[in-house]
């Protein structure tokens, strides 16, 4: 009976001396499976461990907590994206809250017989490897999504109509070519703020597990029907040669609108300023065509950048490829290329452009459901 005792108080004492388990707990405001590990789980740890763990909460609506996140997943080389995890004792990963409630006190068990060091946070290494993952993962599809964006006919047949107006007017050489960099550089700073606002709007649901994966599932269905309408388009086209018969353009309501803007805004008494504004709501009213690319890659913008500002320059890179090929045929009409060229060359890139921008979406709603 003594030595039964003994043991026991042996044991006891070994229980108290041991290092707490350290637990680190990665969650986000307003995530549903994250309330059902606050409510569920980490009362039953209270009663079954008292004193036995650590628990460092870390909110990774924070920046520096996501990238102390984006420093452990990558040094016990994991790659997912669970709105909520556990790291126990720095080297075993459970994410989701049915991984948490199931696997989290048999490794805690683990945890106490055999304690293992928790690494310190290493934010600049953290960052460092957040922006790497960044770049690898999101640069190509961005800049291949403004550029297709930017050969966008609704955004073209705009500037051509602007054009004609200007050289019916009698605007040449250095006016023309002040009005038509002030439009260019109207459209560019107008998508850059469309595309703040959008972001800014997208980037809180994306910490809502529901909204996020909800926005997921319904924009990948719509990209998979503007697939299909792509390729369709380009079939149709290819067969009849008239672009009536296309679903996917501006339609003839928004691009009336359009011309009526831009023959008022020429009567403006100051030209320049005048170009901004055209520029400015003629972008507005072709974002019904252009958002087709547009919104897709700021979902997923919001969704792999994290926070912090990480995503302006990605932004930024998005209406630099934008704004390309528009800048491109302004500088070849204005250098004296006429317009039945232009229309002839556009004509024969309706396919190629049609098909491109199709395979496009199938590629964007494969990387939303990763």
């Amino acid at each position: 009976m003594i030595k039964l005792l003994i043991l026991l108080l042996l044991l006891m004492l070994h229980n108290a001396a041991a290092a707490p388990v350290v637990i680190e707990y990665f969650f986000q405001s307003g995530c549903g499976e994250c309330q059902q590990v606050h409510e569920l789980t980490l009362p039953l740890l209270q009663t079954r461990f008292p004193g036995q763990y650590e628990l460092r909460q870390y909110n990774i609506n924070c920046e520096e907590n996501f990238l102390l996140l984006m420093e452990r997943l990558d040094s016990l080389q994991i790659d997912a994206n669970d709105a909520v995890c556990m790291i126990v004792g720095g080297k075993q990963y459970l994410g989701g809250f049915a991984d948490i409630d199931s696997r989290l006190p048999d490794l805690i068990e683990q945890e106490l017989q055999h304690p293992g060091a928790v690494p310190p946070p290493a934010a600049a290494a953290g960052r460092e490897r957040l922006r790497h993952r960044a770049a690898t993962f999101t640069v190509g599809t961005v800049a291949v999504a403004g550029l297709l964006d930017g050969f966008n006919p609704c955004v073209f047949s705009s500037l051509v109509f602007l054009m004609s107006l200007l050289t019916v007017s009698g605007i040449r050489r250095g006016r023309l070519l002040a009005v038509g960099g002030a439009y260019c550089l109207g459209c560019f700073i107008t998508y850059i703020a469309l595309g703040f606002g959008f972001f800014h709007t997208l980037k809180p649901l994306t910490g809502h597990m529901v909204l996020r994966d909800g926005i997921n599932w319904l924009l990948t269905g719509v990209l998979i029907l503007f697939a299909g309408l792509s390729f369709r388009d380009a079939l149709r086209f290819h067969q009849t040669g008239r672009a009536r018969n296309m679903v996917l353009q501006l339609p003839d309501r928004l691009r009336n609108r359009i011309h009526f803007i831009m023959r008022r805004g020429l009567k403006f008494r100051y030209l320049l300023p005048g170009s901004l504004g055209i520029a400015g709501l003629a972008t507005l009213l072709e974002s019904a065509c252009t958002g087709q690319v547009y919104v897709p890659t700021l979902v997923l913008l919001a969704r792999e950048t994290g926070e912090g500002t990480h995503w302006i320059p990605l932004l930024l890179l998005y209406n630099i490829m934008f704004i390309l090929p528009l800048v491109g045929l302004f500088l070849t009409l204005w250098r004296g290329t006429s317009l039945s060229v232009f229309l002839r060359w556009s004509r024969n890139n309706v396919v190629p452009t049609k098909i491109s921008l199709g395979c496009f979406f199938l590629c964007m709603a494969v990387l939303l459901l990763l």
